[in-house]
């Protein structure tokens, strides 16, 4: 004999039964995983056998609940005995400060971290976050506090020795040898990693788009390709004094150098122009505020935008809004002088 039939109806039954079992649990400020698990388990059985979708969704909520209580007791070690950590900690270089706010993933172990968690930490200078727990097994080393990381952004780094790093990883400090297959080299700054700091990811290399506008992407260490993502935006480089010769040999940059000139001459104008500040000209180049301040200075991702043509189109029709507005504004289109060699008529416009 079969006796199907009568099992959904049971398990119909007691899903449209209020389950306190899992209320109590989530309430609960020291549940065990023990009594987690079975919660979950219970829970799946009444989510499933759940119908009406409003009901179905009350009940997922509460799966979800239970699984997260039981992921922050986990990862957070909710123990007693466990000392308590500062709300600063310096490990390798980073530099960890305790925040309520911080969600994502643990840099160690990829586990989930969500907001208002008061034992998740982030480095204040690369940002790496971590739970609690996972702060004793950091092994990298801060991207930012090595300084001699942050020069090479200018200058190609020049060829190592393993036996300058003790034959050693230059990041975790893992022994590694030349005989090695994991073994490999950055391109950035020339030193060796092990397997775990080097994942033969591809990257460009901002010293050799400088000076020999090279953008082929090369293999780079971790370390190196963090130190350049939290500067493409952030370190300005003066081209003019590091490759002067570059103006020359691209023909991009050189028509970006004058263009950039002209933005110059026209905010000097600008700034006596009521309607311009008004009419807020300057914030048409609010993601490049460096172009406004000076005709010299770079960002990698200028250099980036300039070599794929983008950044040329961008800047050529700022500039056409600019001399739209002094066409159309009296301020502006009556600011004329006299040469100043002969001091005679006629009256010569800067535009």
């Amino acid at each position: 004999m079969m006796h199907s039939p009568r099992s959904p109806r049971v398990m119909q039954q007691s899903s449209n039964s209020r389950d306190y079992f899992n209320i109590d649990i989530l309430q609960n400020p020291v549940p065990t995983v023990e009594s987690l698990d079975k919660a979950i388990e219970m829970q799946k059985i009444r989510t499933q056998n759940t119908t009406e979708e409003s009901a179905k969704k009350r009940e997922m909520d509460i799966l979800v609940k239970l699984r997260k209580k039981k992921h922050d007791l986990q990862n957070n070690g909710s123990d007693s005995s466990s000392e308590t950590l500062d709300t600063t900690i310096n490990i390798l270089g980073h530099t960890l400060v305790k925040s309520s706010e911080l969600s994502g993933y643990c840099s160690k172990c990829a586990g989930a971290i969500y907001r208002r968690i008061k034992t998740a930490y982030t480095c204040s200078a690369c940002h790496v976050i971590l739970h609690k727990a996972c702060i004793n097994e950091v092994s990298r080393r801060c991207s930012l506090a090595n300084k001699d990381t942050l020069t090479l952004m200018c200058r190609i780094a020049p060829a190592h020795g393993l036996h300058e790093q003790n034959y050693c990883c230059y990041d975790c400090g893992t022994e590694i040898s030349y005989s090695s297959t994991k073994v490999h080299t950055c391109d950035y700054n020339g030193r060796y990693y092990c397997q775990e700091c080097h994942k033969k990811t591809l990257h460009l290399v901002p010293a050799r788009v400088i000076h020999n506008w090279d953008f082929k992407p090369r293999q780079l260490a971790l370390q190196s390709q963090e130190v350049i993502s939290f500067l493409t935006d952030k370190e300005y480089l003066n081209i003019e004094n590091l490759n002067p010769q570059l103006f020359d040999s691209v023909s991009v940059m050189n028509q970006l150098r004058d263009l950039r000139e002209k933005i110059i001459l026209y905010k000097a104008h600008f700034v006596q122009c009521s309607r311009a500040l008004r009419e807020g000209v300057f914030l048409k180049l609010k993601s490049r505020q460096h172009f406004i301040d000076t005709s010299k200075l770079y960002t990698i991702r200028d250099l980036v935008e300039a070599q794929n043509g983008t950044l040329f189109p961008e800047i050529k029709a700022v500039i056409e809004d600019y001399q739209k507005h002094v066409e159309g504004c009296e301020t502006c289109s009556n600011q004329k002088f006299l040469c100043s060699v002969c001091e005679s008529p006629p009256f010569i416009s800067p535009f």
